[in-house]
């Protein structure tokens, strides 16, 4: 090979190198100008974790630099655990896409779902627009009105899977003895809303307390709020047990506040693992911006949706701890969650 032919060889491979380095500097506000972002929704259409989404979806790309449009796209199934797996194992790594799934993803893993092909932790926690602590509730028809009633009949509640509302159900009904009839297979919470409306069954075996006050449900006095799971009563509900405030011993107690603990966790907003740390970052801040934006809280208030935000690092600490939870409690909490 002469001297002039690998001079030329050379001379190409560091224009490639030159054009490979290019692409690597290339800024967030490149990336994203022009783009498309997919936000992937866990439930059907009309839900909590919809409503939510969808406000996200109209209002944080105007946060991010390029100002990429945001599509919403639902993909129910197996409570969320469908779209967590697409946004974990299929869907692209680069950050043009985000994701809306649910808070018991995080638990679920730590329990061994065996539907769930990820690990919670590496997913990028984006922000989350409203922490509420969620319920267990009855119709107005059902006989059961109260905890105390639920510990002494049988009731059927309706729920999505292996969420929350089955999972909250499963664990009153082993460690603190209600006689709650588990339902599942509905698409989503607003399926459960009809089913318990036309007396297919007595309630759900979760919700969000913000997605229940916009229904009118409350001041109408059309449901039963039996339970509430979080860390705090909500200001709407100082009467209202918390789940673990009715523990029997303080083993019971530790295990129903890591049940508690993803009601942190709100609506959490995610992206895929691996999407560079910089694309990251200009989300989180689009996030926290937006969530403060004049313009967004009119918007959410106009669908009677509470914002009360946490930041992306606040989110990722609680998944952190949620995966790191004692062997020994969760191993307790398993055991339990396959009680029937």
């Amino acid at each position: 090979m002469s001297l002039k032919l690998i001079s030329r060889l050379l001379v190409a491979a560091g224009i490639l190198m030159g054009l490979s380095g290019a692409s690597m500097a290339q800024s967030v506000e490149e990336f994203y100008r022009g783009k498309t972002i997919d936000l992937i929704i866990g439930y059907s259409p009309g839900g909590g974790y919809d409503q939510y989404a969808r406000l996200i979806a109209r209002h944080i790309g105007e946060h991010i630099p390029g100002k990429p449009q945001i599509v919403p796209r639902n993909m129910p199934g197996a409570s969320s655990f469908l779209a967590a797996n697409y946004l974990y194992n299929v869907a692209p790594k680069d950050g043009s896409v985000l994701g809306m799934v649910a808070q018991s993803v995080p638990l679920s893993q730590v329990l061994g779902e065996v539907s769930l092909r990820l690990d919670a932790s590496k997913f990028p926690q984006i922000g989350s627009p409203a922490q509420d602590n969620n319920v267990v509730v009855t119709w107005t028809t059902s006989k059961i009105k109260t905890f105390e009633d639920a510990q002494k009949a049988k009731s059927i509640i309706g729920a999505t899977g292996g969420s929350t509302s089955a999972q909250y159900p499963n664990i009153m009904n082993a460690v603190l003895g209600t006689k709650f009839e588990i339902i599942t297979g509905y698409p989503g919470g607003n399926e459960i809303n009809f089913a318990m409306e036309n007396g297919e069954v007595d309630g759900r075996g979760s919700v969000n307390w913000a997605s229940v006050k916009p229904l009118g449900w409350v001041e109408k006095k059309l449901i039963n709020v039996l339970v509430q799971i979080g860390l705090q009563r909500e200001r709407d509900l100082p009467d209202v047990p918390l789940i673990f405030e009715l523990a029997k011993n303080p083993e019971d107690e530790k295990l129903l506040r890591l049940l508690s603990a993803p009601t942190a966790l709100g609506r959490p907003v995610i992206t895929t693992p691996g999407v560079p740390e910089e694309r990251v970052q200009a989300m989180r801040d689009a996030f926290d911006k937006m969530v403060v934006d004049p313009v967004f809280l009119k918007a959410a208030a106009s669908e009677g949706l509470t914002i009360v935000p946490k930041s992306g690092k606040d989110l990722q600490s609680v998944v952190n701890e949620i995966v790191a939870a004692s062997p020994d409690v969760v191993s307790r909490l398993a055991g339990f969650m396959t009680t029937k």
